[in-house]
């Protein structure tokens, strides 16, 4: 009777350990895009920051840089572009569309409303 006690606790155990998976590795989060030829880009706001943080496109193209904000854990609640005075509230898991010009050199800084974030459209 112990001998086979013994036994199913070690053919529990060993069923156990079998059965146990990993998970996956966690995505990466994508640091940098070329804008697609819709110029629609899809900017996430999350605890890290944005991603992709630098979005590279040709002088002078016109972009719309759809932010949504993933988390109340950040302080990405507000999206500020210094440059153009432009400053957006980001509801929590909602769309927020934001058009750009991609400058004919150099860049366009985005960053949250403390500049922790920080991300920037960048002529190519």
């Amino acid at each position: 009777m112990k001998k086979t006690l013994v036994t199913l606790g070690l053919l529990a155990l060993a069923t156990a350990v079998a059965c146990k998976k990993e998970a996956p590795p966690a995505p990466r989060a994508v640091a940098e895009v070329v804008a697609p030829t819709s110029g629609r880009v899809a900017v996430t706001v999350d605890g890290e920051g944005y991603h992709p943080a630098t979005i590279r496109a040709a002088a002078g193209r016109q972009l719309t840089l759809v932010f949504t904000r993933t988390t109340d854990e950040s302080c990405g609640q507000q999206l500020v572009f210094p440059t153009t005075n432009v400053r957006r509230d980001l509801p929590l898991n909602q769309a927020v569309e934001v058009p750009v010009t991609v400058p004919a050199t150099g860049s366009v800084a985005f960053t949250c409303g403390m500049n922790m974030y920080q991300g920037a459209v960048v002529a190519q």
